[in-house]
């Protein structure tokens, strides 16, 4: 079992608790009371960074990953986060100090500097200890409908079941299929045989961008409606994301583009 606010806080805790020195949090130069900028916004996850320092600020080790989602500030100072198999959503401010903080007054608070902030860059980043953490997202662009429209291979899927503030361990599943999305405004899925059931009919109906959220929406105004969010698109992949409220899933898929 996982707490799904582990994105901000497992990396960082599991290193500071190795130093029981603590540094001070500085203040940061780019101040978002000020800001011009519209920072309240979807940003897409590019690069989590942990560098841990020793005593002299000398880098100890470095780690980057490269997670799959979003970060979304909202207007009424709430935040929704989407990154691979854990949703987070809560409350942010900013204090005097000008630091960005996230679930304000709770034992999950996390202060963060604002490093970077432009139309199309975010930068973030939290010291504690010898141990500082940069996140770096890009806005958030929505897909077109071209960028969609194209036969995408089952790659895999990440399943993870949830419960009240709580994301179970993920388990990856594989079954062979493809998902096809036609300029006509139609789709196409078609399902292979999976753990012994029988292949399932081939599927048909179709699909479209809504919003507000981006969201790839199949058989809309229909009983069997369901929407997903894009996390990714590109030459040669798609990335997308649905919560499961009935099951009580959340389901990352991956698929690779038709050659």
């Amino acid at each position: 079992m996982m707490k799904k606010y582990i994105f901000f806080g497992l990396i960082l805790l599991a290193t500071v608790g190795l130093s029981s020195c603590k540094k001070e949090i500085k203040s940061t130069d780019i101040c978002l009371h000020d800001s011009s900028i519209d920072y309240m916004k979807r940003w897409g996850i590019l690069t989590i960074q942990t560098d841990v320092f020793e005593t002299t600020g000398a880098v100890k080790s470095r780690k980057v990953i490269y997670p799959n989602g979003y970060f979304q500030i909202n207007s009424d100072f709430t935040y929704n986060l989407f990154s691979d198999d854990a949703p987070v959503n809560g409350k942010w401010n900013i204090n005097k100090a000008c630091e960005f903080v996230l679930n304000p007054s709770t034992n999950k608070e996390r202060k963060f500097a604002v490093i970077e902030l432009s139309d199309d860059t975010l930068i973030l980043r939290q010291t504690v200890g010898h141990t500082t953490i940069t996140q770096r997202y890009a806005a958030f662009k929505c897909p077109n409908l071209a960028s969609l429209q194209f036969r995408w291979d089952n790659a895999f899927t990440l399943q993870a079941p949830y419960g009240t503030d709580t994301v179970f361990k993920t388990v990856r599943l594989k079954q062979s299929g493809y998902f096809k999305l036609n300029t006509d405004a139609s789709y196409n899925l078609i399902l292979g045989a999976f753990n012994g059931v029988p292949a399932p009919p081939p599927a048909t109906g179709s699909w479209g961008i809504a919003q507000p959220g981006c969201l790839m929406v199949l058989d809309k105004n229909k009983t069997n409606e369901r929407s997903y969010e894009v996390q990714k698109v590109n030459t040669d992949s798609l990335v997308i994301w649905q919560k499961d409220t009935v099951k009580k899933l959340n389901q990352l898929r991956y698929y690779s583009k038709h050659k």
